[in-house]
């Protein structure tokens, strides 16, 4: 009897040990499983980095100035994902800020600050699933992987829940359905010059306009924050800057699609007040910010395009508003709706509009794009759109041909490399605010020919001017004028004051004239 009850004892304590293992595996599921408000379930994952260094990896893992680099160039991260191991391929993000990249702040008594960050490495990379052609990655490694990628047409979230690349992460179905894409639309009616026949064959085209197409593009980009903005992340400016990189990083993965880079050529936070009249009017606010970035161009930083990024929210579903057809001119600026922690639903936002700037139209809703969701789709969702169309690449070859936009083709300059800068020959290079030839050439009535710099207001505009007017500018046919590296004439500033609005189901499409009533 001892004995059968020393058994059953010991069965007893054999089951009770099951229960707490079994009851342990319920606990670490139900640890390991969340869900946030903004987010799916999440599933915790340890990233394991595989070793891939190369011989010409170790010779070239050293930044512009000499120094050795402190994140690899190309990397390699294994996980686990519903039961599937798949490995995140991810290359080192080019060009995604400027050597020369500066930060301008105002202090409490308005005292404006610029700073010019010294030997500024970043972490941010690009990449896809490794054998998984149609997948895309956009991942910081700062401090564990933080970021944003798709797999089998699945869009997810990774953020570290520790300090380290290897540690616990988790990894969080992005949710698409949170925005009502009734009221995200971007309306556009056709006015001033009608488009031409659009040429798809580029067969047709001659050997100096092939040489401009397959050359390779670069925009230098201005991002201006308003107040809101600042003061939604409580004037935390890491917050701020580790928030716009990852969206500038996002912005990359879209158009390397048509083999253009997009770098960020400094930040102007308005942490004092607002500069301008931030107003719930996408028009007025637009127009508000084009007459600051033209009255202050010859104080910014050298740019070819600048956006607005606000914290507060626009009137009538309208999300943003673009110049069309303007890049490289005083006139190429957009404002954008950037009231929600969102980074995906931002950059959805800012390469639709840049895309405006770049000649292309709105496509329809049903348009298919080759990798996914399409970037000018009338319909703007926080769905992360990953290509082009075919009729708005065949829009953005013909305004690049047509226009000739030649900042298009300045590449970035390594801090390292000290180049003669010569003033008169009509390329815009270090130490100069403009180029437009020499004396005798030069049409350019904000430019001083000999020492190429912007001249001061009243010497560029006159007392009673505000702004450039067609009058500024010369007869189609005569001289053009250069303004940072683009010629254009009369009808192209037409076009480039034309203007694009994110959003809303009115008309969308109107001039800057109109705007000013």
């Amino acid at each position: 009897m001892l004995c059968r009850t020393s058994q059953l004892s010991a069965v007893g304590n054999m089951f009770f040990a099951l229960l707490s293992v079994l009851w342990l595996i319920i606990q670490t599921q139900a640890i390991a499983i969340k869900q946030t408000p903004e987010l799916e379930l999440y599933e915790v994952v340890r990233p394991k980095k595989l070793h891939i260094l190369h011989k010409r990896e170790i010779q070239n893992n050293q930044t512009e100035n000499g120094k050795e680099e402190r994140y690899e160039p190309e990397l390699q991260y294994q996980i686990t994902l519903n039961g599937e191991e798949v490995v995140l391929h991810l290359q080192k993000s080019k060009h995604l800020l400027r050597p020369d990249y500066t930060e301008t702040y105002y202090s409490p008594t308005g005292e404006e600050i610029t700073t010019s960050p010294q030997n500024m490495e970043h972490c941010y990379y690009n990449g896809h699933i490794l054998n998984e052609k149609d997948s895309v990655a956009s991942i910081s490694t700062c401090n564990g992987l933080r970021g944003y990628f798709t797999h089998h047409d699945q869009r997810y979230m990774i953020k570290p829940l520790k300090s380290t690349d290897q540690e616990e992460h988790a990894v969080l179905t992005y949710n698409q359905e949170e925005i009502d894409l009734a009221n995200r639309t971007c309306g556009v009616r056709s006015v001033g010059r009608k488009q031409g026949h659009i040429r798809t064959s580029r067969s047709l085209n001659s050997p100096e306009q092939e040489d401009f197409l397959q050359a390779e593009k670069y925009i230098d980009l201005l991002l201006v924050l308003d107040n809101a903005f600042y003061n939604m992340y409580k004037g935390n400016l890491t917050l701020i800057r580790s928030f716009v990189f990852d969206v500038m990083n996002l912005l990359n993965v879209i158009y390397n699609t048509i083999d253009v880079q997009v770098a960020l050529v400094g930040m102007e936070i308005w942490s004092d007040g607002d500069k301008i009249k931030v107003v719930p009017n996408t028009g007025d606010t637009f127009h508000n910010f084009l007459n600051w970035h033209r009255s202050n161009l010859g104080k910014m930083r050298i740019h070819d395009h600048a956006q607005l990024l606000s914290g507060n929210g626009f009137s009538n579903g309208r999300v943003g508003m673009a110049a069309s057809n303007s890049l490289c001119s005083p006139a190429s600026i957009a404002v954008i709706e950037a009231k929600k922690k969102n980074n995906v639903a931002l950059v959805g936002v800012m390469s639709h509009e840049l895309g405006h700037v770049l000649g292309m139209p709105d496509v329809p809703y049903y348009t298919k794009c080759p990798s996914g969701s399409c970037v000018m789709n009338q319909y703007l969702s926080s769905k992360f759109p990953k290509d082009f169309s075919t009729t708005c690449r065949s829009h953005f070859e013909k305004y690049i041909l047509s226009q000739k936009p030649k900042c298009l083709l300045q590449a970035p300059i390594p801090k390292n490399i000290i180049t003669r800068p010569v003033c008169g020959n009509q390329l815009l290079e270090l130490g100069e605010d403009c180029d437009c030839g020499s004396s005798k050439e030069c049409s350019n009535p904000c430019c001083e020919a000999m020492t190429c710099k912007l001249k001061s207001e009243a010497d560029c505009r006159g007392d009673t001017r505000n702004h450039i007017t067609e009058k500024d500018l010369p007869q189609d046919g005569g001289p053009k004028t250069t303004w940072r590296g683009f010629k254009y004439g009369r009808k192209d500033l037409e076009s480039s004051l034309n203007i694009y609005i994110g959003g809303g189901n009115s008309e969308g499409f109107l001039k800057v004239k109109e705007a000013e009533k």
